[in-house]
């Protein structure tokens, strides 16, 4: 029952009724007990109206269906005016008024009420006029309240399932067919039509095999999965189909009877062309084993958690630092891995982590394969699955023990430092290259300047340096460029004395600021002494000059006697012809012979005392340049020992004076040659080998050789190993050798020679720094 305001009704009914009651109470009085039963077994609420007064009578059904408990209603017609859904009172009362017309047999009417606990629920109202006056006007109205709502939801859904269902097979990503018993195609979705690029209406009623391509594959198909779908089975599958094109596609077959049992309703189908996915499948899992590969080879240990934080995946370098096996990590969490406390703050992180999912980096502890607490330093980050719901962590840790150890020394040594620069007794000063502004200063250079520590950080450097501020501001850019880090200056004290000071300079960074760390040397009594050495220098170097003016004027003079002893003695030998009998001819030759002998060792005097005096500025030389000028000085010593002299190839070259290291090379090689053994023709050997101090250069020989212990006292001046009458010399040539070396920076000595394919001899090595480019010599005396 269902009705808007009962004085809109315009009973229009005729005259004479089948069926007429009497007024009065009895009009409105409740169905009897069996009919009450009756309608209560139906399920249906029945209701009483008086149209006149609006008085309505609800029976306890009717009420109850609405979730009111009896008495609870209202028996009158405005009750149910409150009750009716809004969208449905316009047609209810149409309905109510075009019965009460006269206009229908009955009242039906299907619409929404509102129940007690505010649900909307489908009443089917049915009702008839069933009392009317003299005048035929209605009086009293008597129906059923039948609750239709579950059949009204399961209509709804029917009608929606259609509707999802048409909806489904329209838009479905994957194709579906029905095909009879035959294996006709009785129905398809457009999905089908676009897998295999065949119209819709060409595909309605054609057989399957249509879209098979290949008859073998059909009829294996339908010999193995028909006799599962008529059981009621599913069969699911994939296999190569064809399409219009002729290109072949891999597909997923599942199908399945439309009724188990009952083949003549037909089979579904669903195709879906899985050629795509198959290939990224592929893809995708060589893509995951290479992850696996790469993941695997970085060292660096990286762990993956769910959101509640267990482990699921590990790489390698986890599983060795922590000494776990990965799959005996998965379903572990860090409680299982770290101490209580340490475990907890970790979890703490990983749920602010999972809140924000902003990535985190924090320090922490954990412990390793070998049992020990390791500090380590955690980098995590969320993963989201599709729509950004967090899927859990992928942290990565490193091992930060060795880091955290350095720091603490680093923090000590800090302080160390500290400690040192204040009670060191060395001057030290922190000096701002900016603004030449002492930053701070030791208690040794508060004692050295004779200012008060705090007045000396207020000073600036040209406060103590004598230079003007220009020169000063150079000398900074000099220092904080490093273009120089040893400088000399005079520094003003207190006291107004000024003291000669060596700085060694270096840039140090104090919380990020460029300062430069000065210590300060007082050299005045050095500067005085370096003074006295240069007059000492001076002098001796005006000494020097004398004497070697002296030395030529000497061996000029001695020379000259000793020519003309030897011009007299030939020209006596000359006049007495036969008359110089044996004992005077020996005389003459014994005379000859000391000249000529004085003759040669002045001139090997001259020669080692101009080493390193009269030398030309130092230029690149290659050695192998200046060897061959030394052999051909000597090529008729050579020839006449019949001596092999191999000289390699790629002898370098170095910084040095080409005369001198001619004469090297000739003293050694002509030495070599002169000691020869009597047994053997002489063969020396010259080769060179990169050394830590530059080149070492060999000159190996099969002569007589050098006992251990004349090694050292060859190269001494005038120092002979054999008589005169077994080899000639001065004992001057090594000497010079050995003053050339030295001149150029180098050393020589004498080795036990190598077994190899020369017997006995001698083994000379001497080293020649690397090239430098316009190095200048060393003036000497």
């Amino acid at each position: 029952m269902a009705i808007s305001c009962p004085v809109r009704f315009r009973p229009n009914l005729p005259k004479t009724r089948p069926l007429r009651f009497k007024s009065g109470a009895s009009r409105r009085r409740p169905p009897t007990p069996h009919l009450q039963l009756v309608i209560d077994a139906v399920g249906d609420g029945l209701w009483d109206w008086n149209i006149q007064t609006g008085a309505v009578w609800f029976s306890p059904r009717w009420q109850s269906m609405l979730g009111f408990a009896p008495g609870e209603v209202e028996p009158h017609v405005r009750f149910w005016e409150t009750r009716v859904h809004p969208d449905d009172q316009a047609m209810v009362q149409a309905v109510v008024q075009a019965h009460l017309d006269g206009l229908t047999p009955a009242y039906q009417c299907e619409h929404r009420v509102r129940a007690k606990n505010g649900d909307w629920l489908w009443m089917l109202d049915r009702g008839r006029v069933v009392e009317w006056d003299a005048a035929g006007k209605p009086l009293r109205m008597i129906g059923t309240h039948t609750d239709t709502t579950a059949r009204k939801q399961a209509e709804a859904e029917l009608r929606e399932s259609r509707l999802q269902l048409n909806a489904i097979l329209d838009n479905a990503p994957v194709g579906v067919v029905l095909v009879d018993a035959q294996r006709r195609i009785l129905r398809a979705n457009d999905a089908i039509a676009k897998i295999f690029l065949r119209p819709l209406d060409g595909l309605i009623g054609a057989s399957s095999r249509l879209i098979y391509g290949d008859d073998a594959i059909y009829e294996d198909v339908g010999r193995r999965a028909y006799p599962i779908l008529e059981a009621g089975g599913i069969f699911d599958e994939e296999s190569m189909m064809r399409r219009s094109d002729g290109a072949n596609i891999r597909c997923r077959l599942i199908g399945r009877s439309v009724r188990g049992g009952d083949p003549a309703l037909g089979f579904i189908w669903v195709i879906e062309d899985v050629t795509v996915r198959r290939r990224a499948e592929q893809a995708l899992s060589d893509r995951a084993g290479f992850q696996r590969v790469l993941l695997d080879t970085v060292p660096v240990p990286i762990f993956v958690q769910d959101v509640l934080g267990h482990y699921v995946d590990a790489n390698s370098a986890f599983e060795r630092w922590m000494g776990i096996d990965r799959q005996s990590l998965f379903g572990k969490t860090v409680f299982d891995l770290a101490p209580p406390d340490l475990a907890e703050i970790d979890e703490a992180a990983d749920r602010a982590l999972l809140a924000d999912q902003q990535p985190q980096s924090y320090e922490t502890q954990l412990r390793c394969a070998d049992g020990t607490l390791r500090d380590v330093l955690f980098s995590k980050a969320v993963y989201c699955r599709v729509g950004g719901k967090p899927a859990g962590i992928v942290g990565a840790l490193m091992d930060i023990s060795e880091r955290k150890h350095a720091e603490q020394a680093l923090l000590e040594r800090q302080q160390l430092f500290e400690q040192i620069f204040v009670a060191s007794c060395a001057i030290k000063l922190l000096v701002d290259p900016e603004s030449g502004r002492i930053v701070d200063a030791n208690p040794a250079a508060a004692a050295f300047y004779g200012y008060p520590l705090d007045r000396l950080r207020d000073l600036r450097i040209c406060d103590i340096n004598t230079l003007s501020e220009q020169e000063i501001a150079e000398e900074m850019r000099n220092a904080k460029t490093e273009r120089r880090k040893h400088f000399q200056f005079r520094h003003r004290l207190a006291s107004g004395a000024v003291r000669d000071v060596e700085v060694y300079s270096s840039k140090v960074m104090v919380h990020g600021r460029l300062l430069l760390l000065s210590l300060v040397h007082d050299i005045t009594e050095r500067c005085l002494a370096e003074q006295k050495l240069q007059r000492k220098t001076r002098e001796l170097e005006r000494s020097n000059a004398e004497l070697e003016a002296f030395a030529y004027v000497a061996s000029h003079d001695l020379r000259q006697p000793l020519r003309v002893i030897n011009s007299y003695l030939t020209l006596l030998e000359r006049s007495m012809g036969d008359d110089l009998d044996a004992e005077a001819r020996e005389c003459v030759d014994f005379a000859r012979d000391g000249a000529q002998r004085m003759d040669r060792l002045i001139v090997d005097l001259l020669e080692y005392s101009r080493v390193g005096r009269k030398a030309k500025p130092f230029r690149p030389v290659p050695l192998n340049e200046v060897v061959d000028l030394a052999l051909f000085n000597l090529e008729v010593a050579i020839q006449d020992a019949g001596a092999v002299v191999v000289v390699a190839k790629d002898l370098p070259t170095v910084s040095g004076d080409d005369n001198e290291l001619m004469r090297l090379f000739q003293n050694l090689i002509g030495n070599a040659v002169k000691y020869r053994a009597p047994d053997r023709a002489p063969v020396v050997r010259v080769t060179a080998i990169p050394h830590a101090d530059g080149w070492r250069i060999d000159v190996r020989d099969n002569g007589i050789g050098i006992s251990f212990d004349d090694r050292e006292r060859v190269f001494g001046i005038f120092q002979r190993l054999h008589r005169r009458d077994e080899y000639e010399g001065t004992g001057v040539g090594l000497a010079v050798c050995k003053k050339i070396v030295e001149h150029h920076g180098g050393h020589i000595w004498v080795e036990e020679p190598p077994r190899d394919d020369l017997p006995g001899g001698s083994l000379f090595r001497l080293t020649l720094p690397t090239l430098v480019v316009d190095a200048q010599p060393a003036d000497g005396a």
